[in-house]
């Protein structure tokens, strides 16, 4: 019974396979999202080209804001999400 509802699933999943990868679009359009926040400048470079090496996004920026203690300033990670 148990290879029977394995095969069943199997073939299931081999003949919504054609569907679902109709079903997405070809390129979707990124968007403009905060991904990190009040990060330290050397992470926000890693983070930032971690994710771009990783295809999560392709442009990306870190932005500087002073949070409570001005000698310290924080940074953003701004990204082009796909």
């Amino acid at each position: 019974m148990r290879h029977r509802l394995v095969a069943l699933s199997l073939f299931a999943a081999t003949a919504l396979t054609p569907v679902l990868a109709t079903a997405t679009p070809a390129q979707a359009t990124p968007t403009l999202q905060v991904v990190y926040t009040n990060l330290p400048y050397e992470i926000c470079l890693s983070f930032g080209r971690s994710g771009q090496e990783n295809d999560r996004w392709g442009t990306w920026w870190c932005s500087m804001h002073y949070p409570s203690n001005p000698y310290y300033p924080a940074y953003d990670l701004w990204a082009y999400v796909n």
